[in-house]
């Protein structure tokens, strides 16, 4: 089967860790023999490539190189807002994804396409394959639908997307609830992300030694405190500011722990004076953006995982974070709060814990609860992983995704 997937974000290059997650679902189809396709905005650091059986072409919305603000995390501020320079070019990014579809379908003759984000690559899907009379499976991930509920132009166009898609899937039950709420065609299906078991992995007690002690060297960790690890962009609704007060809070307690936070964004400054606030600017490591052939290492070295998620001030949040089962099939103990997707997924007392969201008092509870009880931390991290092993894996994701795509095409 040949497929189209077209994405606003998608890896830059090989490691680099943007929108990871649909380039497992194409490698993952391609290794099952379909012939898949991507398509994105360009990108001056896009190497277009055949990787892992998949073929990447990035489509240029501008005459001017220097100005391409669309797609990449770039489109948004903190995540929260469009950019006044995205607002100028969605029509040109828009215009140009739709000519390059008809375009490469003209040349390859796909039996489907998938669109990833409910806008604007919905919107961009359905008017371009309207009329040819193949199916169209969108993949909603959470900031689309947000878009949608948050304007008003944004909503007629979901509702045509949704009139329009044959198939809908959601990463999480809360996303699919939401996006059904401008269904006109079928039940979103909820399909959650798999993750890389063999990547994101345990270490040995050799090795694992051998890794908190490069690290501690690196960043100025204490290798006898809990280490507790964070990843995202620096933008709000990862709530990274309720993990630091949290941290100060137990801080304040006596409770010996190092916080780990990897990634780069525009609130770095605000957390940074946080920290110092809160009396834990000696605690809270900002280690800036990671290579992602680091991060396994990162995970696998720390005693716990944070994935303290919020609802920015506008409302947005992330429909199922990754590093939720990246930790988990670390074999971490892994501390989370219960929005959006995370409790589809992290069952509390059993291969986790929850807290409310934006509870820092509660998490500070937990945390120092595991700083005490290395035994919890060491029960909480074998279920995870088993549970990761035996239900998170991407072969599930790419078999529920086939699965799909066959209610919309006998060929699939």
């Amino acid at each position: 089967m040949r497929i189209l997937h077209l994405a606003t974000t998608y890896p830059l290059h090989p490691g680099d860790s943007n929108a990871t997650f649909v380039a497992s679902i194409a490698e993952g189809l391609a290794a099952r023999g379909h012939e898949c396709d991507v398509l994105v905005p360009w990108h001056p650091e896009l190497q277009e490539m055949r990787s892992g059986g998949v073929t990447v072409t990035g489509f240029r919305y501008s005459p001017i190189d220097a100005w391409h603000p669309w797609g990449y995390a770039q489109s948004l501020t903190a995540d929260r807002a469009l950019r006044p320079d995205a607002y100028l070019a969605a029509p040109l990014a828009a215009l140009a994804g739709r000519r390059w579809v008809r375009r490469l379908h003209r040349e390859r003759h796909y039996h489907l396409l998938h669109a990833h984000w409910f806008l604007p690559n919905g919107a961009i899907a359905a008017s371009a394959w309207r009329g040819t009379g193949l199916p169209l499976v969108v993949s909603c991930h959470g900031s689309g639908v947000y878009l949608a509920e948050k304007h008003g132009w944004a909503a007629r166009l979901g509702r045509y997307v949704h009139r329009h898609a044959g198939a809908v899937t959601a990463c999480s039950a809360d996303l699919a609830r939401r996006v059904d709420r401008f269904g006109e065609g079928a039940a979103a299906v909820r399909i959650p992300y798999g993750v890389d078991t063999d990547r994101f992995a345990p270490l040995g007690p050799a090795r694992r030694a051998s890794a908190r002690t490069e690290i501690a060297s690196a960043h100025g960790l204490d290798p006898e405190a809990m280490w507790v690890f964070a990843i995202g962009r620096l933008v709000y609704k990862k709530g990274f500011e309720v993990l630091i007060k949290a941290a100060g809070i137990a801080a304040q307690r006596g409770v010996g722990l190092e916080v780990v936070i990897a990634g780069a964004g525009p609130l770095e400054r605000q957390l940074t004076e946080l920290a110092d606030f809160r009396g834990v600017g000696d605690r809270v490591h900002l280690v800036g953006a990671v290579p992602n052939r680091d991060v396994p290492r990162l995970y696998a070295a720390s005693d716990v995982v944070a994935v303290p998620s919020v609802h920015d001030a506008e409302g947005n949040v992330d429909g199922l974070p990754n590093t939720l089962m990246e930790g988990l099939s670390s074999g971490a103990a892994v501390v989370a709060s219960e929005v959006a997707g995370i409790p589809d997924v992290l069952r509390p007392r059993d291969n986790g814990l929850l807290f409310a969201e934006r509870d820092e008092n509660a998490l500070a509870d937990l945390l120092s609860e595991l700083a005490t009880n290395p035994a919890l931390r060491q029960e909480l991290g074998e279920r995870a992983r088993a549970d990761a092993t035996a239900n998170l894996d991407w072969e599930q994701t790419v078999t529920q995704f086939e699965q799909v795509y066959r209610t919309v095409n006998a060929e699939a």
